[in-house]
């Protein structure tokens, strides 16, 4: 590795000691890290030297590697900044950290989908009521989660071999654990092998195993880490890729490949055809029809901005928690368990900022995609080092062609 690359890594390493969970994935040196780990903690004001060095060294060469690292830079500057005890405000802080410009999404939509869901959902009690009772009838027991999710890793490996080079040898280990922010997480380990946790604190639902799957494993983050891994870590040479940084405009288009994973190898709403006729059955379970399902999915689907939308309205001082847990019941249709869990992850330190990396990355993708066959940009985006800002540009350039 270059003196650069290698000064890179140790200023993540050195967060990462302030910051635990910083660095999602190190691949990088192990007698980096021990020598790091094993040196007294350096002050903030310390690491922001070294942030200027760094940012006056950038490797020349690659125009897009450089515009990568200045904003990798800049979001690690922001970082500093709040270490060092810097006042900016929560919305400053998303653009710093991610790239992006988030704004509260108009509640018509969610008004527009919970009629949606009202016709989908008949039976007695409010609409809420109607969509727990609906989620209550798949959810799982915990002995048959390993069975059902093997079978998803299986079909979504399987699909993902078709589309893209894996590593040779590549693997996710699966686990199921508890009294976690998040409900699944993916541990990239090197070498094209993953650990994939499923947080059971509430019951996993049946309709979710999927796209979860695809989402944590393949062709979602864990097909991301590897290819990266292989295609700009061993054999560009690109260094900063073997530290995956949790706060940075990387993890934007991390999951927007996560949340864009599932219709990629199920186009065309396949996969609620594959659930209905596979893993709904593999789990003595069964639905009205495929279409029934996807129906739902897309009427459900308009409401994954609530979360984002209450970050935004609590952190900047406009809800209380027990406005924003209101906010999450009457629009999300949360239950108050679920409420809580998500209140619980976008006001976790680590999180707080980055409950916004899911629907910007998907919608960031859908726009630059302009109405087209996704498929291309989202193999681009497996081996390049594309920025969210970038991605917005394309969308604007593909709107005005």
């Amino acid at each position: 590795m270059t003196p650069f690359d290698l000064n890179y890594l140790r200023l993540t390493l050195e967060i990462e000691k302030h910051i635990p969970g910083y660095i999602d994935a190190y691949l990088g040196p192990a007698g980096l890290q021990a020598e790091v780990n094993a040196a007294p903690k350096q002050s903030p004001a310390g690491l922001l030297n070294d942030l200027a060095q760094l940012q006056d060294t950038i490797p020349a060469g690659d125009p897009a590697r450089q515009a990568y690292l200045q904003a990798s830079l800049r979001a690690i500057g922001g970082t500093l900044h709040i270490l060092n005890g810097a006042e900016i405000s929560y919305l400053d802080e998303v653009a710093t950290l991610y790239d992006i410009t988030p704004r509260p999404v108009d509640e018509t939509i969610y008004t527009t989908a919970h009629r949606e869901l009202d016709n989908l959902l008949p039976g007695r009690g409010s609409l809420a009521e109607r969509q727990e009772a609906h989620r209550q009838r798949y959810l799982l027991a915990p002995e048959q989660l390993m069975p059902l999710l093997a079978l998803a890793r299986d079909e979504t490996q399987r699909r993902t071999a078709a589309l893209v080079d894996l590593v040779p040898s590549e693997s996710i280990e699966l686990r199921i654990v508890y009294d976690k922010p998040w409900s699944a997480y993916n541990w990239y380990l090197g070498q094209g092998h993953s650990l994939v946790e499923f947080n059971n604190d509430i019951p996993i639902n049946a309709l979710h195993i999927l796209s979860t799957m695809a989402h944590e494993g393949y062709p979602g983050h864990h097909t991301e880490a590897q290819l990266k891994e292989r295609h700009l870590l061993h054999q560009r040479g690109y260094g900063e890729q073997a530290s995956f940084l949790l706060h940075s405009p990387a993890a934007v288009i991390a999951e927007g490949i996560a949340t864009t994973a599932t219709e990629i190898i199920f186009p065309n709403g396949g996969e609620h055809t594959w659930n209905a006729e596979q893993l709904l059955p593999a789990a003595g379970m069964a639905f009205e029809s495929a279409a029934a399902m996807q129906r739902l999915a897309q009427a459900q689907h308009a409401l994954r901005s609530v979360a984002a939308n209450a970050a935004i309205f609590y952190h900047t001082g406009q809800f209380t928690r027990d406005q924003a847990l209101d906010y999450l019941q009457t629009y999300a249709l949360s239950s108050p368990g679920r409420a809580a869990k998500s209140f619980q992850f976008f006001t976790n330190p680590l999180f707080r900022s980055y409950i916004f990396t899911y629907t910007h990355g998907y919608d960031l993708i859908a726009a630059a995609a302009n109405n087209r066959d996704k498929t291309p940009l989202f193999k681009q985006l497996l081996t390049s080092q594309l920025l969210p800002s970038q991605l917005a540009a394309m969308a604007t350039d593909g709107e005005s062609t």
